[in-house]
């Protein structure tokens, strides 16, 4: 496989319009040779991301998988909307003990992508906002 191999897709403003991301994750990884737990969590910071933009974001939610065949070997994912944007620096961490108790339960997205991905970074302004995920493949 080339190097910098891409998929994009534009997801439709449409219910579970978040899975129809999943199959790229599951191609362009399976090519780099991710174990299938690991696409599993690549799938599941790449379905939170696009259910922020899509709940969040306005206008067209993009979406494009890049796989790195170099070493190390990774996948490298951008989501993109186009709303109002956010400040990532004054989203609250979530607290596990508040969050059970709470009536609310929902506020995990960003934490669950860090704590499933190698890097997560976020800009954000008013009109777009660009969320990149980057997981690598672990050498055996």
């Amino acid at each position: 496989m080339a190097d910098g191999c891409r998929r994009r897709i534009v997801l439709p403003r449409e219910p579970h319009a978040e899975l129809a991301a999943v199959p790229l994750v599951d191609l362009l990884g399976e090519r780099l040779g991710f174990s299938r737990d690991t696409l599993a969590e690549i799938k599941l910071a790449l379905v939170e991301a696009c259910l922020n933009a899509l709940e969040y974001g306005q206008g067209e939610v993009e979406v494009e998988v890049v796989a790195h065949a170099d070493a190390p070997a990774r996948l490298e994912i951008t989501v993109t909307d186009h709303g109002a944007g956010f400040d990532v620096s004054i989203v609250p961490q979530p607290d596990l003990t508040a969050k059970l108790h709470a009536s609310r339960k929902r506020g995990w997205g960003i934490e669950l992508m860090r704590h499933l991905m190698d890097e997560v970074e976020v800009h954000s302004t008013p009109g777009l906002t660009r969320v990149r995920l980057v997981r690598k493949r672990k050498e055996a």
